[in-house]
């Protein structure tokens, strides 16, 4: 089978990981695989493990006038390439050009994130009339755009059954299935931490208000009886004002890591003892799997998927609120015990969510859906 996947670009940090590892499994499986994906914020790591997996790459030049004039090339590449079926988890410049082809398309939904314009500012900061305007505007923008491509496409599949409510819920259109992701194995650094007395406390993603670092950090400040620990920040894309604020916040014991490679996110995962997120749009949550594969107990507080990604009171915590938030977090900063019991559940509990399985439950989707191009 010809398959296509379109993507925003080829990268292996968070959600953008997805698709890339789906479209290694396809091939992996005997298929004719091609991504499609802008050329700016590319890693080359990730390309080459791609082409090892006979994967081939057609990169876009983001065009200078804005990312709507990308349509007419995209078109053209695919008209030539004729796959029978596209894999959709991209941006709308890209899902216009792929249905103007006339071609089935599967639409991996990963949730929708509104409230975006509200990201230029500090958490609590009170919003003037015109930015509500702003945003509610801009909110509106997200919804129609998210609409079209949901409703659009031949056929849809969730990441979770949070997002999968989520989108029929929003979108009035039944979901195909629910896939999720597999959790990738990060290799070990083999480096040989030294146990102290200090505990230290790992939360990974895009440095950005909506993902809740302010809210672990006002847990951590409020817990009364252990204060030797460290949090660690690890992320890409991280807004300036938002990294100043954290600092403030928090003070000497928070340290915020940029932009990590899979070799550094290894060390941090292995020097841990907790993983913490707060993160309002957790449709899945890769680096709470990833934590769980190094043997790392997590606490969230209950948004979106957080109850598919962790087991309450076994695998880790769900806080219902941030007085549960900073109970969770202080119970297992100083109970060594807790943690390495959780930490092991959490490792065998992990092992189920493999790309290999993701990738043969899309293999059967897209055949599906291939069969039906005219």
């Amino acid at each position: 089978m010809k398959i296509g996947v379109l993507t925003e670009i080829i990268n292996g940090h968070s959600g953008a990981r997805a698709p890339l590892e789906i479209a290694a499994q396809l091939s992996r499986l005997g298929h004719d695989i091609t991504v499609y994906a802008y050329d700016f914020w590319r890693d080359e790591s990730m390309c080459t493990f791609l082409q090892k997996r006979k994967v081939q790459l057609v990169t876009l030049p983001k065009p200078k006038w804005g990312k709507y004039f990308v349509i007419p090339k995209l078109y053209r590449e695919l008209k030539i390439d004729n796959p029978q079926v596209l894999y959709f988890s991209g941006t709308p410049p890209f899902f216009i050009a792929a249905w103007l082809t006339g071609t089935p398309i599967v639409r991996m939904y990963q949730g929708t994130q509104f409230d975006a314009y509200l990201e230029y500012f500090l958490p609590e900061q009170p919003f003037s009339l015109y930015t509500k305007l702003i945003n509610f505007a801009a909110n509106i923008f997200i919804y129609l755009i998210d609409l079209m491509s949901f409703r659009l496409s031949t056929g849809v599949v969730a990441i979770s059954r949070y997002a999968a409510e989520e989108g029929e819920s929003l979108y009035h259109r039944k979901v195909h299935q629910v896939i999720y992701h597999g959790i990738s194995q990060l290799k070990s650094s083999r480096i040989k931490h030294q146990k102290n007395k200090v505990v230290h406390i790992l939360s990974v993603s895009r440095i950005t208000p909506y993902k809740g670092f302010h809210l672990i950090i006002k847990a951590l400040k409020q817990m009364k009886t252990h204060s030797n620990f460290i949090l660690t920040i690890a992320g890409s894309q991280q807004k300036s004002h938002y990294v100043t604020y954290l600092q403030k916040l928090a003070g000497g014991w928070l340290k915020i890591v940029s932009d990590p490679s899979d070799n550094v996110l290894a060390q941090l995962y292995e020097k841990s003892d907790i993983y913490a997120t707060a993160d309002r749009y957790l449709y899945f949550g890769l680096p709470v799997g990833e934590a769980a594969r190094f043997g790392k107990p997590a606490v969230s507080l209950n948004y979106a998927a957080a109850t598919e990604v962790i087991k309450h009171g076994q695998t880790g915590y769900i806080a219902q609120n941030a007085e549960e938030l900073v109970k969770y977090l202080e119970m297992l900063t100083r109970d060594s015990k807790l943690r390495k019991r959780m930490g092991e559940l959490a490792r065998r509990w992990v092992k189920q969510f493999t790309w290999e399985q993701a990738g043969r439950a899309w293999e059967k989707i897209l055949l599906t859906y291939a069969h039906s191009k005219p």
